[in-house]
């Protein structure tokens, strides 16, 4: 019990645990507003001061429950402020309480050793854990800014919650056994020991944590890399598959016409029948001739590959494409740009019920040294956005909204630039490339 007096005041550790749910709030860029935040901060502080109060007097053997109760309570809080999974905030907790216990375990070790709870007030002994916790927090801050950055759009799995868990759950045990059991291989022969113990434990515990985090990121990453490289692979095979179909086409349908031709030179006009026939014929055959001629091969491949679904799905769709002015650009970066593109508009009106609204506009052209790329469609459906590319209105995130993600690859790779844009039920791509 000598031990416990003299042990962080627990209005220290709750302000360290408000001060660190508070960074990770400003590092989300999904955090709600700021004067949603406030009230939310505010409430978080009542009911932690209240808790403070209700459990002032709790048994020893009642610690792990109570500070079940305080990651519970960081937990809500970050969920109510940051619109982001349960998952993904389980995760955002476990380092905020981790970063709390060490900052807090941190300034009380440095408060022993050089006796300020004896030479200070608790006002002054505040002000100094305060200032104490703002040097850490923002050392924190920039930390995660840094190396954190690539993690944070992550959506975490309950697989990676069990084993962020499980380290905060072993680092806890490790940091805390020897103010509760004497005789352990980790109990300290002083109470500095015990503190530096703690101390350690915590850091090495946030540690951790960030090397699972890197380690998440990195896999992450790599998916990510495998997916768009499966993304420009697909979209470049559908352009070959119906590039070897189109030129097949295209020799049976010069050689229909051919024969068309001369067999109604070889009909007599009066056999209006045989004549009517041989018309129908012709119209037939001329809804499988190449329908765009933008002048780049590529390009009237892709437009024409789709023309059949936009015709089932009663899509109407405008193009004014000069294809030449892409002749610099590869023939699987085209592929990718357009191809991509057109899906995502595809996908976009179809979704909406009266087919009358159903449009895509397509423009191509030269401005100014730049080659322009416009790729508009209708919706109705309010498009979110991250980082400025659209977000995928599909629920696995993991397997789907990567086709921007190509697309913006492409443009980089050419040293361009491209914007996504939504006014009102108007949603638009426009790409800016240097004319080579």
């Amino acid at each position: 019990m000598e031990i416990i007096s003299q042990n962080i005041p627990r209005v220290f550790t709750i302000l360290a645990e408000m001060l660190s749910c508070m960074v990770y709030v400003s590092l989300y860029k999904e955090r709600k507003e700021f004067k949603h935040i406030f009230l939310c901060t505010l409430c978080f502080a009542i009911v932690e001061v209240a808790y403070l109060k209700v459990s002032d007097s709790i048994q020893q053997w009642f610690w792990p429950i109570h500070m079940i109760i305080l990651f519970v309570i960081m937990l809500i809080y970050l969920k109510a402020t940051i619109n982001r999974s349960w998952q993904t905030m389980i995760y955002c907790t476990t380092k905020a309480f981790i970063a709390a216990e060490f900052i807090a375990a941190f300034e009380w070790q440095f408060n022993f050793f050089y006796e300020w709870n004896q030479k200070f007030d608790m006002f002054t002994q505040s002000v100094i854990a305060f200032a104490f916790y703002i040097v850490c927090l923002v050392a924190l801050y920039f930390f995660e800014s840094y190396w954190g950055r690539d993690s944070r759009h992550i959506e975490i799995s309950i697989q990676e919650d069990i084993i962020a868990g499980a380290i905060v759950v072993v680092v806890f045990i490790l940091s805390n056994i020897g103010f509760f059991l004497d005789n352990t291989p980790f109990s300290g022969g002083t109470i500095n020991d015990l503190f530096s113990i703690r101390t350690i434990s915590d850091f090495m515990g946030l540690v951790l944590l960030f090397a699972f985090q890197s380690r998440i990121a990195q896999i992450e990453m790599r998916n990510a890399l495998a997916i768009l490289d499966r993304n420009l692979r697909e979209q470049y095979n559908k352009y070959r598959n119906y590039q070897d179909s189109i030129n097949l086409i295209n020799m049976k349908y010069h050689d229909l016409r051919h024969q068309m031709e001369n067999l109604k030179e070889q009909t007599d006009v009066a056999d209006s029948e045989k004549m009517l026939l041989i018309n129908n014929i012709e119209s037939e055959l001329r809804e499988y001739r190449p329908y765009f001629q933008t002048g780049n091969d590529v390009l009237n491949a892709l437009l024409d590959s789709r023309r059949s679904l936009w015709n089932n799905n009663q899509i109407t769709i405008t193009a004014v494409a000069d294809g030449k002015i892409l002749e610099f650009m590869n023939v699987a970066d085209i592929c990718s740009v357009i191809g991509n593109a057109l899906d995502n508009a595809m996908e976009s009106v179809c979704m909406i019920d009266r087919v009358d609204k159903r449009l895509i506009h397509i423009e191509i052209g030269e401005q100014k040294n730049f080659v322009m790329i416009v790729v508009e469609n209708t919706c109705e459906q309010k498009v979110k956005f991250e980082n400025g590319l659209p977000k995928t209105s599909h629920k696995d995130t993991k397997n789907h909204g990567y086709g921007t993600q190509s697309i913006l690859t492409v443009v980089k790779k050419y040293g361009g630039t491209v914007v996504f844009d939504q006014k009102d039920d108007w949603f638009s791509m426009k790409i800016l490339l240097p004319a080579k």
